[in-house]
């Protein structure tokens, strides 16, 4: 049964949703190169989606619904709006903190490679989460939950329920595979995915194939 009908919302809309943000997600990681390291890349995947951000956003709107309705795994705040929201973004900001400590030590237990360092950034709280860092992933998702996620789902909601379910499915198992791919190539490897770099200092753009060769022990 799909658990987002009680709210009004079809699979196939969730899964495209889910495809929107993990765009919206490569994309913000890029645009935080660019302004921090001054390049663009692939971000360790073929296809320009980054599937945990989809995942996390479906999370966030069946756990917590949104800043302005918030509900607790669906049961309803009967608090004021602003302590609404301000209860909304501290469960953000703890959950954003809490998964990117997670997901970061997972993959260099498993994969024996730091997929990403925030030991510059002032503030941080080991190299995978810092203060400025989850204060500005929590502005961005709640903003995005507030003012678009159920104005866009709506839309959604408005086309045709086969292609919309049809394009779904599609875009979940290219998701899916692409990022099955990345995490092989990571544990065989011990080293990220980089298929293409923008150089945006030097003007420069650099594209390489590769091989999947498991790393020597």
């Amino acid at each position: 049964m799909n658990i987002f009908e009680n709210m009004g919302y079809s699979l196939g809309a969730v899964f495209v949703m889910i495809a929107f943000v993990s765009f919206l997600g490569f994309a913000l990681e890029n645009i935080w190169l660019a302004a921090r390291k001054k390049y663009i890349d692939n971000r360790n995947m073929h296809a320009p989606f980054l599937l945990g951000y989809g995942i996390a956003i479906t999370g966030f709107y069946f756990i917590l619904g949104t800043p302005s309705d918030l509900r607790l795994l669906g049961r309803p705040s009967e608090s004021s709006p602003a302590a609404q929201f301000a209860a909304y973004f501290i469960f953000t900001f703890v959950l954003v903190s809490i998964g990117e400590m997670l997901l970061g030590t997972i993959i260099e237990k498993s994969c024996g490679l730091v997929w990403w360092d925030y030991t510059s950034i002032p503030l941080h709280i080991t190299k995978y989460t810092s203060i400025p860092t989850s204060l500005g992933f929590s502005t961005a998702i709640v903003t995005f939950m507030d003012c678009f996620y159920e104005p866009v789902m709506n839309r959604l909601m408005k086309c045709s329920p086969d292609k919309l379910l049809a394009y779904g499915i599609l875009l979940m198992a290219v998701m899916t595979v692409d990022f099955v791919l990345s995490m092989y190539r990571m544990k065989t490897t011990g080293k990220l995915m980089v298929t293409w770099k923008l150089d945006l200092s030097e003007r420069s753009f650099t594209y390489s194939k590769y091989r999947y060769h498991r790393k020597q022990r």
